[in-house]
């Protein structure tokens, strides 16, 4: 059975820009890649805006405001079977998803 991975990475901030572009960088050169990445923007049109173009469904955040809204959002819109969280300042190792699955 082949299992599916999405990664569901929550930011909100612009503080942590740079940040986010390399979370989603290092889901997206994973040895295991994933089958979704979804960015949710918690409340922040102009961050939701500046980071439309990134390798990554970029969604907003549809329920209350903070962490646990955003990731209900991410896990309501994604389709694996397995929904692993990155935070928005961290880098995955190469092999996280490899190693998760």
């Amino acid at each position: 059975m082949t299992v599916t991975v999405s990664v569901v990475i929550c930011a909100h901030t612009f503080d942590r820009y740079d940040d986010i572009r390399a979370a989603v960088a290092s889901v997206r050169a994973q040895t295991r890649p994933a089958d979704e990445v979804l960015l949710v923007i918690d409340h922040n049109d102009e961050l939701l805006d500046a980071l439309a173009d990134i390798d990554a469904k970029v969604v907003p955040n549809t329920g209350p405001k903070g962490l646990s809204g955003g990731r209900n959002t991410g896990t309501d819109l994604a389709s694996g079977d397995v929904v692993a969280y990155l935070d928005d300042d961290a880098v995955a190792a190469p092999d996280w998803l490899a190693h998760l699955v």
